[in-house]
């Protein structure tokens, strides 16, 4: 008979009363009858948002996350909510903390589920998904041990322990990635594919490139919500695959559709509105950066005389992150403009 220890069993009682792996990474916000943003809980390593539409004999969800286990967590917290299956799981685009989770669905409903992306998208995870998975993991014991030395350094108990919880999420994330399997999508589309079932239509559209060369918008006419992944969002933008100049008319196109929500790929539930602030911080990047050049400003002057141009008007609706990401994308709109691109 096998003996249990006090220790043992006090670690048991603590995970037992630990909130299950669903509540921790998403909240669930009712949008609609069957209808629910999977909003992601600030957490390292990172997730994005996902969004969850119940139809009549089934579920399509938007995005799978940085990870297999993560997307288990939104599976679980479906359950919660409907006994129906999964039936879609759609890639945004290609980028690892919306497509790497993607292994989960047909683990959890096989042979009912479709991988769902724009052409461009399978084609970007066929060509990049895998090495930028081992990017990840040549990158992550460095990035451990930089943790190590915050915690370390850390001055106060209340910066050590988060420190050390970031260190433990990084760690967990590192180990599950080493053995990823990258499911590609097995159904995809060049520029719209529609789901006509009885108590709603769905949407799914690709309005051309911005964030990435695939970039798809699911859009519920009746509900009157789109889910954008990263083409918009509540964050600053990463430009690293983006197509500046194509993004500002591809989001002109987005405008014309009749919506009055967005489900971006990360932060809150936005506005409208929104689409216009974030558009516009794009186009006043473009041509900020062009006068600079015009100026005859090096890189490093511009990233300078932008931010300052910029921050102003964009800096509060920019979810906390102008400040680290503004360099980063004068320098993508810079090297652009000096190759002639646009």
């Amino acid at each position: 008979m096998r003996r249990w220890s006090s220790t043992r069993l006090l670690v048991l009682a603590l995970l037992a009363a630990r909130p299950s792996a669903a509540e921790d990474l998403f909240d669930l916000r009712k949008l609609a009858d069957g209808l629910y943003a999977a909003l992601a809980r600030p957490h390292t390593p990172i997730n994005c948002n996902a969004v969850v539409v119940i139809y009549d004999e089934g579920v399509l969800v938007v995005d799978t996350h940085s990870r297999p286990s993560s997307a288990k967590a939104l599976i679980d917290q479906i359950r919660t909510i409907t006994d129906k299956p999964v039936r879609y799981a759609v890639n945004t685009h290609f980028h690892w903390d919306h497509a790497q989770g993607n292994h989960a669905y047909p683990v959890a409903f096989p042979r009912q589920v479709a991988i769902v992306s724009s052409e461009a998208t399978r084609e970007n995870l066929a060509k990049l998904g895998m090495q930028r998975v081992k990017d990840q993991i040549e990158a992550g014991p460095r990035q451990v041990e930089e943790l190590r030395k915050r915690v370390a350094a850390a001055k106060d108990d209340k910066t050590r322990a988060a420190t050390e919880e970031e260190l433990r999420q990084q760690e967990e994330y590192l180990a599950e990635i080493r053995g990823l399997e990258l499911t590609l999508p097995d159904l995809t589309f060049d520029r719209s594919m529609i789901l006509h079932r009885e108590d709603r239509d769905i949407v799914l559209l690709f309005l051309g490139r911005g964030h990435t060369s695939g970039d798809v918008v699911v859009y519920l006419p009746k509900e009157k919500v789109v889910a954008t992944g990263d083409l918009l969002h509540g964050w600053m933008p990463f430009m690293g695959d983006s197509y500046p100049s194509e993004w500002v008319a591809t989001l002109d196109a987005l405008d014309k559709l009749d919506f009055d929500h967005i489900v971006g790929g990360h932060g809150s539930v936005k506005p409208k509105a929104h689409l216009r602030f974030f558009r516009n911080y794009l186009a006043d990047l473009v041509e900020a950066v062009r006068a600079a050049r015009g100026r005859g400003e090096t890189l490093e002057q511009a990233k300078a005389s932008v931010a300052a141009a910029l921050k102003p008007k964009y800096d509060e609706g920019m979810g906390g992150r102008f400040s680290g990401s503004v360099g980063g994308n004068v320098e993508k709109v810079y090297k652009e403009l000096a190759a002639g691109l646009y």
